[in-house]
């Protein structure tokens, strides 16, 4: 029955709220109770069930991976739903939001839960769609662009996912998830397969290069939204890549170093971009562009060398936890520098700076466990430049300390209000920070195996307070303080010059590139149309000299000459011969 109620309760929460009027009624506790059954899943192992009657015959189960994403989505959509509650309390699109809110809770956790290829497809397709209505939601122009953008990229994922999808099934013969990744493992199409799959849940992750849609989309979203956009639906491409991906039974070198080093690009290409905004939501983006590149390299490194499944995706769907509610507390604490003054500005800055060191890996964070983790794999493959890898993990921690500090400057800029007050959104804000964190570093989250293995007879605390561990963690940090202490010390020209009202390269930046290539191949059309269009209006002043020319009395009498000396028996038999000949030779 809870495997039910975790995609029922979502949609009758949508219906529920979707006629709430501004001013009136919070959505946030039922949100919240409707976030319960998945949470529930996330927390305890609860057997799986077939159902014959739903969706072609759906089956419903849980592994190590999907139960601890599935956790991370129930509580930021419960935190989020909190949120808005009281963030939307007067929007006068409240009701709208709200039915397209559930509606894409209910398809996040369907596809979480679903087993089958069937299932799992219907509860992504109505989560990539439900979403739109979240993009578009504010109905501004960049809203409008991003909404269209985000329709567009969305539906060109949903085509070669339902394509990957589909070969799969019939390569296998079921439905069933873990029947399709063996049989992908052992099929001949099965590199071709994978990679229809690795771009449709591509477009999702916000993978090179089809991730331009997302500086777009995830800033325009209402603050509940983003959160939710860029803490726990983005993981669904990655749950859709666990799904197909042979990980352990086969390698795939060529796919995996491709992975590896798109995973890379993207973990230090978006974090340069980033530095270049001045939307603090703009920057987020393209942090989380950024990290889930480092997710893909590790999917990427354990289909090369055939690492474990037991063992890599538990740590991959660690790392994303880690991530997920990070980055939820910094989308969510955008709306706070507004709003929140006097002594809870402590509070709000202590918060966002939690968040920041979790994600860059800082000392005593579940960052720096989940990195150990992903970390631990390198030195168990022997995939080529391996050690330039290592280095580059090492890179991505100081450049997305880089970025996350742009992030907290931009948002010192705001102007706080005057008097001391906090809103009534600030405390589920408080309550995810508190939630994450302490799952992040649980040891009940990983299986018994994993955890023997990483640290032995050691404790966690052992882990965490070991002063080897510390420092690893701790000087990228040191070392990119020190570098901003002293640019800001130096107070250059460039410095002073530095971009504050229009970023340097606007967001979606390859978006603009498609667009001018576009335009050009446009104009490239256009005049050949034109040149067709001209050829024809002349064609019958063409036609006009040629039979001009024809019927010339000169042309008449040299045609007529040409004539009889082509009938002459001479030139007849020369030709003959050499006709024979030729064709002697040739053949």
């Amino acid at each position: 029955m809870i495997w039910m109620l975790a995609i029922i309760l979502p949609l009758l929460a949508a219906l529920l709220t979707s006629r709430y009027p501004a001013g009136r009624r919070n959505a946030g506790p039922i949100f919240v109770f409707a976030s319960l059954p998945a949470i529930g899943l996330g927390l305890v192992e609860v057997s799986g069930i077939t159902l014959d009657w739903f969706i072609l015959g759906t089956h419903f189960s849980l592994d190590t991976p999907r139960r601890i994403i599935l956790l991370l989505t129930g509580i930021l959509w419960a935190s989020s739903g909190l949120f808005s509650g009281s963030y939307l309390k007067d929007d006068k699109r409240r009701g709208t939001f709200n039915f397209y809110f559930g509606a894409a809770m209910a398809g996040n956790f369907g596809l979480l839960i679903a087993a089958d290829a069937a299932a799992f497809y219907t509860f992504f397709a109505l989560m990539t769609f439900a979403s739109y209505g979240l993009v578009i939601h504010s109905q501004t122009p960049a809203a409008r662009k991003a909404a269209k953008m985000y329709l567009v990229m969305a539906i060109i994922g949903e085509l070669f996912i339902i394509s990957a999808l589909f070969l799969a099934v019939q390569s296998a013969g079921s439905t069933l998830f873990v029947d399709i990744s063996p049989a992908l493992a052992n099929a001949a199409n099965g590199p071709f397969i994978f990679l229809l799959g690795l771009i449709g849940f591509g477009v999702k992750v916000g993978a090179i290069p089809l991730y331009f849609w997302l500086p777009l989309a995830h800033p325009a979203a209402p603050v509940p939204a983003s959160a939710v956009l860029s803490g726990a639906m983005i993981k669904a491409g990655l749950v859709g890549w666990m799904h197909l991906a042979p990980v352990g039974l086969v390698a795939w070198p060529s796919l995996g170093l491709m992975m590896v080093s798109l995973g890379f690009m993207s973990a230090l290409g978006a974090v340069i971009i980033g530095l270049l905004q001045v939307d603090p939501k703009t920057n987020l983006a393209y942090s989380s562009i950024s990290q889930m590149g480092l997710m893909t390299a590790f999917l990427g490194l354990g289909l090369y060398e055939g690492i474990p499944t037991s063992l890599l995706l538990p740590a991959i769907a660690l790392y994303a936890f880690n991530h997920g509610t990070a980055k939820a507390l910094l989308f969510l604490g955008t709306a706070l520098p507004t709003r929140v003054g006097g002594y809870w500005r402590i509070l709000m800055w202590l918060g966002l700076g939690l968040a920041v060191l979790a994600i860059v890996g800082g000392p005593l964070t579940g960052g720096l466990w989940t990195k150990y983790l992903l970390k631990t794999f390198l030195g168990k493959t022997n995939l080529p430049g391996i050690d330039v890898f290592a280095y580059l993990l090492t890179l991505s921690a100081i450049t997305t300390t880089l970025l996350l500090s742009r992030f907290l400057h931009l948002l010192r800029q705001i102007e706080p209000p005057k008097e001391s007050k906090a809103p009534p959104f600030i405390l589920p804000w408080v309550f995810l920070l508190l939630a994450g964190g302490w799952w992040t570093m649980s040891p009940t989250l990983l299986p018994e195996g994993l955890m023997n293995q990483i640290l032995g007879e050691k404790g966690m605390m052992a882990f965490f307070w070991n002063p080897l561990t510390i420092w690893s963690a701790l000087w990228p940090i040191i070392l990119t303080a020190g570098a901003l202490v002293v640019v800001f010390t130096l107070k250059s020209t460039f410095l002073n010059q530095w971009i504050k009202e229009k970023p340097l390269i606007p967001p979606g930046d390859f978006l603009y590139v498609i667009l001018w290539t576009g335009n050009l191949f446009e104009k490239q059309i256009q005049k050949g149309i034109a040149f067709m269009q001209s050829f024809v209006e002349s064609r019958h002043s063409a036609e006009k000299i040629i039979y001009k020319f024809i019927d010339n009395k000169k042309t008449i009498q040299i045609s007529t000459q040409a004539e009889a000396l082509l009938r002459r028996w001479e030139v007849v038999g020369i030709s003959f011969i050499i006709f024979f000949l030729a064709l002697f030779f040739l053949i």
